[in-house]
Parts: structure tokens; C-alpha cells; sequence
């Protein structure tokens, strides 16, 4: 348990997450329309992180900000839109659930404020990867490096003498996924995994040290089979189709670096 953070600062972290998480959901429902990954036009003249304001994406009513509060609305809305009336995906307030309890944990296991808030901010950009990869099998650039440079500059300020190790775990990471996709290509024809992937596993060394990666991928690995196995399951797929099947890898290194990171 931290040991700088006291009960109230905790549950305080909590409803910050809760607000966050409302926040990455604007950050997943908009970023695939501003690369392109999502087809369509907007409503609106400017469609940004920014403008418009909080809308539904079903009739683009802009949402009052006393039904924009995280989870109890969604509850007190019985799933709907105030407006239009269709209903509002489960996707948002399990977002919001998901980083108020990610919040809450990096809180309670912490040693300081400053790990504390900047693990925060590299987990809701996780969170981010991992559902638009889950929904394209795509990785943002901009948000796959900026974790990269802003883990080895957090590392750097804390603990300069071992800057080394996070430089190293950031380029094994890297190139690991790198020479994977280059085997697989040149015996199979197709790649392997992800230069997306590649860029996320790097931001992960950069987090931890080379020396965590071997533990993060075998999670993450353990994690992918089980799920591609449950869900061929589940929609009674012949489990000869896995080969050659691909699956959003950057969710499972979530989990992976997770299970690693206290």
C-alpha cells in the first residue's frame, strides 16, 4: 500500500478516473474518425478531440452536462439517449469503471504521487491502444511514441544512473516484434505481428527495463491463446482456422504489463 497517499487521496484518485475514463471514450469514439480509421462524415464543420462538445453519436443531440456524469448517468438514462432515446453502448461506463479502478490500484500500490499520477496517465493511454486496436487491429502512432518518450524521460528524472536499462527494453521491445514480423513475412508471406504492436511493446521497456519484457510477453501470450481459443469456441469455429488468424495484440500486453507492473 502507498505509503504517501492516505485513504481520501485514494478514493479521491478513484473519481478521477471515473472522470478520465469519460474522457478516453471521447478520445476512442473520435480518434478513428480523425485518422481515418472509421469511415463516415461527422454533423459537425470541426470534429476534434476538442469541438464538438460531449454529443450522441446517434442523433449528435450535444449532451447537457448533468447527463454527462460518469456511470450515474448512464444508470439514471437506463442506457439511453435523453434525446433520441437508442440506447447508449456498455462500452462507456465500463471504460469509465475500468480506469477508476486502474486509478485506484495505481493509488494503493504506489510509492509516491508523482509514479502514481504518471502511471496513471500511461495506463489511460493504454486503455485508449487497446480498444482501438481491439475495434481496427490499428495503433496510433502519436500515442505508441509518446509513450515511448515520455517513459524514458520519467525514468531518466528518477533514476538517471539507469537510464540504460529502460533505453535498452525500449529498442528490445521494439525489435523483438520487428524481427518476428520480418521472419514470419519472409516464411509465410504475411506478417507476423504488428508495427504497432512493436511500438507499444517498446514503451513498455521503456516503462520497466529490458529485464520485465520476457514476463510481460509470456502474459501476454498466455493471455492472446486463451482468448482466441475461447472465442473460436464460443462461435463454433474449426480450430484449424487459427492458423493464420490475427488478433489485437495490444490489449493482452495490457494485461501482461499489469500483471508485471508493481
Amino acid at each position: 500500500m502507498s505509503e504517501t497517499l492516505t485513504n481520501h487521496e485514494m478514493y479521491l484518485f478513484f473519481l478521477l478516473g471515473l472522470v478520465i475514463g469519460s474522457f478516453l471514450n471521447t478520445v476512442i469514439y473520435r480518434l478513428p474518425f480523425m485518422f481515418g480509421y472509421e469511415k463516415g462524415e461527422s454533423a459537425f464543420k470541426k470534429f476534434n478531440l476538442a469541438n464538438p462538445r460531449s454529443h450522441c453519436p446517434k442523433c449528435s443531440t450535444t449532451i447537457p452536462f448533468y447527463y454527462n456524469i460518469p456511470v450515474i448517468s448512464f444508470i439514471l438514462l437506463k442506457s439511453k439517449c435523453f434525446y433520441c432515446h437508442k440506447s447508449i453502448p456498455y462500452q462507456y461506463p465500463l471504460i469509465e469503471l475500468l480506469t477508476g479502478i486502474l486509478f485506484l490500484w495505481v493509488a494503493f500500490n504506489s510509492i509516491d504521487f508523482l509514479q502514481s499520477a504518471y502511471l496513471c496517465l500511461f495506463l489511460s493511454a493504454l486503455v485508449v491502444l487497446s480498444v482501438i486496436d481491439a475495434k481496427f487491429k490499428l495503433v496510433p502512432d502519436s500515442i505508441s511514441i509518446s509513450l515511448i518518450v515520455t517513459a524514458l524521460l520519467y525514468n531518466f528524472l528518477l533514476t538517471p544512473d539507469l537510464i540504460k536499462d529502460f533505453i535498452y527494453g525500449a529498442l528490445g521491445g521494439y525489435f523483438f516484434f520487428f524481427l518476428i514480423e520480418k521472419f514470419s513475412k519472409y516464411l509465410k508471406g504475411i506478417e507476423g505481428l504488428g508495427r504497432g504492436d512493436a511500438k507499444v511493446f517498446a514503451s513498455m521497456g521503456a516503462l520497466m527495463g529490458w529485464y520485465h519484457l520476457p514476463y510481460i510477453l509470456f502474459v501476454a501470450s498466455l493471455l492472446g491463446l486463451i482468448s482466441v481459443i475461447v472465442f473460436f469456441a464460443i462461435k463454433k469455429k474449426p480450430f484449424r482456422k487459427l492458423k493464420g488468424y490475427s488478433i489485437p495484440f495490444v490489449p493482452a500486453l495490457s494485461f501482461g504489463l499489469l500483471i508485471n507492473l508493481f
